[in-house]
This record gives structure tokens, sequence and C-alpha cells, in this order.
């Protein structure tokens, strides 16, 4: 019944913004785009004019459903749709006077002055609906893109193919901005002191309308070498099993996971939980783009299954976009609590986004019977961990595919008398990997061939490339990570290679704390210490000696926490219990909304003070102010292991704070503190794992 509530509440809003002037085109209609002719040299270039905003488009349909599309004339990324009236200004996107193939101006495009962010923080209808343009006005360059090219778009990558900018740089030519990506140096990372330099130009159309900063929440989806965007080779139309309007590519991420916006840093979506770090900045759900550039909205409800399915381009599940996509005018309309308060209060009043936001109705504080009734069930409910996954392919399978490889490329292996060239062997044989959708067998053989290959010659991107891929297609008895970093400390004999596979390291413990594999964590660590050490580099022995000490405190809190659950499940108001499974969710899980609930129940008088705060409705700039300098003093007086979560979360309450600061030395002091919390001179070596850090 709630459900059904639920969906009439929407339907009512949407139908609202649709009588209020929105035409009924689909996004279908508007997804053959032409090239534009390629201007005189003489033509200036500039930042193109806003467009229209967002129109407000129906959901996904199956193809049998789709609407005939209609070509547009010849000559760019021009469409043809109704729009959203609104204040808030549509991104930029390519015009016909800014093309891919154009020839750059020297000078650069000053996007400063249209990035500056508005006087007053927009409200959230506005970022909501913000937010919707800016992931159509990405979607339709990243079409155009695929349409150019003949593939998605991915990271800049060097000779060894690591990546060292993001594909948002490499889609710049598509929003009209050719003279901002050519003043990039392509052949640098995204922090080398010249390309640093270019950060703070960041565009319209990838600035959070939360922030308007440097920092994007806007990602391409990462699982090994199963989604659409992958770090090390390019994936083409075909290699979609499903279709590319059944697999998602971008979505927005929560705030734990932003990134500075040249950064080649995705979201790495985690097996047990993929809808980890999606879906807190809007009500309800999250806005999100499909391989063929269409963008739609995510509602909340959606399952971690039909979720996974959506993200993997050849599981062969059969996914079809349709089971989830909704239309972007569920995104852009009000929240349902806000939007039940507005019919009450003027029941023949069109809902529009330009309207002053109705009276917030506060979500109900969670009960602590609710939250540890929901932790107990989740502990005891097994997670299907393999839901995308194959089984293994049987042994009389893999015979034959192994013979088959070995008649191939047992010649070109002969060959290959040296390390490089058995490496551009393994590189070549993993080229053909997205060649053999569909064979598992084949695939498995090939992954384990050039794994091998790969950890014999020290290559430790190829290793773990192929091991990552292993893991990600495959039911394994094991994590094979681990083993095979410790096989790679051994055979990495040069410097560039051991650096890169401390670089490497860094990434899978955030991998394994995230999976809660403390343990795995703590050894890696103790691997990473010791080639440190073998260097010589002091850092990287601080960096890796501060990770092991956490994760052998947190394996240590979340036994207490195991333990904690069990008391609770005969004494609900135990107060060690309660602080030990709060201490756990809310500094090593990151998982808040339940932590603080259970936290303000604990024996920690300290602890329990900011959690019922937390828990109070706090939306004056000097409460959040106050709780910020709370959280930075227990911070201050913590273990070091955990000092950086607490650092954290004082930092997102700054945040929170600023928008109703006024100029003055408290602004500049709550700037200085942000600044140093995000660089690490808040006092602590280390802030978390990523998603302990709110």
């Amino acid at each position: 019944m709630f459900r059904c509530r639920r969906l009439l509440l929407i339907f009512l809003a949407a139908s609202q913004l649709l009588f209020a002037g929105c035409g009924g085109s689909t996004q279908d209609d508007m997804r053959r785009y032409a090239i534009r002719r390629k201007p005189d040299k003489d033509e200036a270039e500039t930042e193109p004019a806003a467009p229209s905003p967002a129109d407000v488009t129906p959901a996904k349909t199956l193809p049998s459903e789709a609407p005939e599309a209609t070509l547009t004339p010849a000559g760019g990324l021009a469409v043809e749709a109704p729009t959203i009236t609104s204040a808030v200004p549509m991104p930029n996107v390519a015009t016909e006077e800014s093309t891919p193939n154009r020839v750059a101006d020297s000078a650069l495009v000053d996007l400063s002055q249209s990035n500056a962010p508005p006087t007053e923080p927009l409200s959230p209808a506005k970022r909501r609906e913000r937010t919707a343009n800016n992931m159509k006005a990405i979607g339709i360059a990243w079409r155009a893109y695929l349409d150019d090219k003949g593939y998605f778009p991915g990271p800049v990558v060097d000779a060894t193919k690591k990546p060292l900018l993001s594909w948002r740089v490499d889609l710049l030519p598509y929003l009209g901005l050719q003279s901002l990506h050519d003043a990039f140096h392509l052949n640098e990372p995204w922090n080398s002191p010249h390309n640093l330099t270019l950060v703070d130009k960041i565009p319209s159309v990838f600035q959070s309308p939360e922030r308007f900063d440097t920092d994007t929440n806007y990602l391409a989806l990462l699982l090994g070498g199963t989604t659409v965007h992958q770090e090390r080779r390019k994936v083409s139309e075909r290699n979609v099993e499903d279709g590319i309007e059944n697999t998602l590519a971008l979505v927005e991420v929560d705030e734990d996971q932003a990134v500075p916006w040249t950064k080649p840093a995705e979201l790495p979506l985690n097996i047990k939980s993929p809808l980890k770090s999606l879906g807190t900045l809007r009500e309800n759900g999250f806005f999100a783009v499909w391989s063929d550039g269409e963008a739609s909205w995510i509602d909340g409800a959606v399952t971690p299954e039909l979720f996974a399915k959506a993200c993997t381009i050849d599981s062969g599940d059969g996914f079809r976009g349709a089971e989830i996509a909704n239309e972007l005018s569920i995104g852009v309309a009000l929240p349902i609590e806000e939007t039940a308060v507005a019919m009450e209060s003027e029941p023949d009043a069109a809902i529009s986004v330009d309207e002053a936001e109705p009276t917030v109705v506060a979500k109900p504080r969670p009960t602590l019977s609710d939250v540890q009734a929901s932790l107990m069930t989740e502990k005891n409910t097994p997670t299907d961990l393999n839901f995308h996954k194959q089984a293994a392919p049987p042994a009389s399978d893999l015979k034959v595919a192994r013979d088959i490889l070995r008649e191939l490329y047992q010649a070109d292996y002969a060959a290959a008398t040296t390390a490089t060239q058995r490496l551009q062997l393994a590189r070549k044989m993993l080229d053909r990997l997205l060649d053999l959708s569909g064979d598992f067998p084949g695939q498995y053989a090939l992954l384990e061939i050039v794994q091998q290959i790969a950890i014999q010659t020290g290559s430790v991107d190829v290793a773990l490339d192929a091991t990552e891929q292993l893991n990600m297609r495959f039911e394994l008895k094991r994590d094979p990570l681990l083993e095979v970093i410790e096989k790679l400390t051994r055979t990495a004999k040069d410097r560039r290679s051991q650096d890169q596979l401390l670089e490497e390291a860094e990434a899978v413990f955030d991998e394994f704390v995230f999976d809660e594999k403390f343990e795995e964590a703590e050894r890696l660590s103790q691997l990473a210490v010791a080639l440190a050490s073998k260097l010589n580099d002091k850092d990287r022995i601080d960096k890796f000696t501060s990770r092991r000490n956490w994760a052998a405190a947190a394996h240590s809190l979340s036994e207490l926490a195991e333990e904690g659950l069990f008391v609770l499940s005969q004494n609900p108001e135990d107060p060690k219990a309660n602080g030990d499974v709060g201490k756990f969710h809310c500094l090593v899980k990151g998982d808040w909304d339940n932590g603080l609930v259970i936290l303000a129940n604990g024996n920690d008088r300290s602890l329990r003070r900011l959690a019922e705060m937390e828990l109070s409705v706090i939306d004056e700039s000097q409460r959040q102010l106050e709780l910020a300098d709370l959280w930075w003093r227990e911070a201050e007086s913590a273990s070091p292991v955990f000092r950086g979560a607490m650092q954290s979360r004082a930092k997102h309450w700054y945040q929170q704070s600023l928008a109703g600061l006024p100029a003055g030395l408290i602004r500049i002091r709550v700037e200085r503190r942000i600044a140093d919390i995000a660089s690490g001179n808040g006092g602590s070596s280390w802030l978390g794992p990523p998603k302990a850090q709110l």
C-alpha cells in the first residue's frame, strides 16, 4: 500500500511538471548525432552559450517499445528537445562553432567566470535539476564520442597503459572545449605541475551543484574488466552483450567519492555492496548515464542484484535497462515528503522546480530496536557475492581451452626470448579478452596464462589486471590478489616496477578494507612496509605502517562488534555492546546513519553526546559549526588510528556550515581547517578508508 501511494505521489508530481509545459519527446528521439563541419581556422573558439535546460525525458523503453528516432540535421550535437523552464542554466555542450575535430585556437578558454558559484546556495530542487542537466549534457557528449571513435571514453594513458588523466579530459572536445583539452600535457599525470594549473578550469558541466568547486561527483563505474569503463583497454559497442542501452556507464556518487575532475579515479564497485556511495545526495535515488548516452533516474529502491547486472558488459544475464531506469522528471521532482506537504498546503498549485522550496518534513529518527534488528538481519543473511560471476569452468573445459591457446601462441612464446618480448605477448593476449565474450573457459585459461607471464616478468600492471579480471568474472575459492602481490615483491626488480607495485598496493588495501578483509589488509601492509624498507622510502614506510596499524585496530573492533551484536540480541540496552557496534559502523564502515543511533546508547560519554547532537535537527550554521568543532576536538584526543575518520566527520560539518557563514575570520578558519583535513595536515597521517570519510 505504501509503495502504491508513493508511486502515485511521484506520478502526480511528474504530471504537474509535464503539464507546466514539457513536451513528450523521448530521449530516443534525440539520439541521432552528426559531427559538425570543421570551421575555418580563423573562427574564434569560445565556450558555447548555454542551451535550454534539460527536458523531461520518459523512462527508458524496451527496443520494441522505442519510438522511431528522428535524424538531426548534419552538422553537430544539436538535439530537438522540450525544456523545463528554470533559472538554473544548462551546462555547456558542443555547438556549431565548437567541435571535436576543429583546430584549437591558441588562447585558452577562461571558464572561471562562468563557473563561479551562485551568490546564494541552490535549493535542493534546483540542485536536482542542475544535476539532471549536467548528466544529460555529459551523456550527449559521451554518445558523440562513441559515434566518432567507435569505443567508449576512457582515461588518457601512457605507453604502459597507466592512467594519467580522466576520461573527463578526453571528453572536452565533445563538450565544445577543444582549447582546454589542448592545454593539457597528455603525456603527464593529472597532478603534474603543469596539469595541476588547469584543475581550476573545471567546466560547469562537471561541477557539483552542492559545492561548485574543482571536485566532481560524476564518475564512471569500474569493476575489473566487466564494465564499459576500463583503465587499460578500450571497449567498443560490440563488446557489450546486453546492448549499450541496457548497460550503465556513469553515476552521480556521494560526497565521500568526489574526486578532482582531472584525476583518473572512478567508482570502484563493491561486490558485497554495489550501491555503496550512491543515493544520499538526492532523495530517493540517484542520476545515471547509460552507455548509449541516455541519462535517467535510478530509484533508491533498486536491488543490489539488478544494479550490478546493469553495470556489467558480458555476464550474459540478459538484463534490460527498462527494469530500473526512470524518467529524469522523477529525479528532478520534489522528494516525496516535500511533494506531500506542497500538495496539502496548496492543492491547486502546480509543482515547479522554480518555486520556493516547501517546508521539509524531517525524517523520523530511527529507533534503536529498528537499527539493531536491521544490523542483525544483515549479519545473519548470507550475501550472494557472486550474483554476477560465472562458476569456475570444469577442468575438462579448461584443458580444451588451454590446448587451443597453446596451439595459437606457442610459437610466439618460443620466439619471445626476453622479458620485454614476453610481456608484449601477454599484453597482446589480454587485448583479445573482449573477443571471447561468452567463451568462459577461454577467458579463464587466457587470464591464467597472462597472469603467469606477467608475474614471471615482474609486470605489475598486467599481473594485477589479469588477476582482478579473474576475480571479477569467476567464483574463486579465495581472493588471489594478496598472493599475486607477494610474488611480485620478489619478481619486480627495477625501481619503476617496485614503485608501481607500492602504488597499486594502496588501492588494493582500500579494496580489502572495503570488503572488510582486515587480515588481508594487514598482511598486505606488512609486505608493502618490507618493500619500502628495501627501497629506503621513508614516506611509504610511514604510510603503510599507519595502514597496518589501522587494519589491525579495525580487525579487533570488528570482532568486538560481532560479539556486541550477539550481546544486543539478548540485551539491547547493553552500553558496551552498543558502543562497540556503534564505533565499528561509524569509524570503520562509514555507516553513520546506523552507527550514530547505536553510538547514542553506548558507554563512551563523549561519543554518546556527539551522536545525540547528530541525531537532532541541525539546520543552522552555528550549530553545524559547533558540532564540527566538537568532532575536531574529539579527534585530537582520540587514538591516532581512528583520528582520521573523526576529522573527516568534522570536515563534513564544516562544509555544511559554510553556506551560512558570513565573510570574516571564522569563515577563514573553517576553510583552512577543511583544507588541512583534506591534505592530511590535520594531525593524522591517514584519514581512513574512503567509505569512512564523510
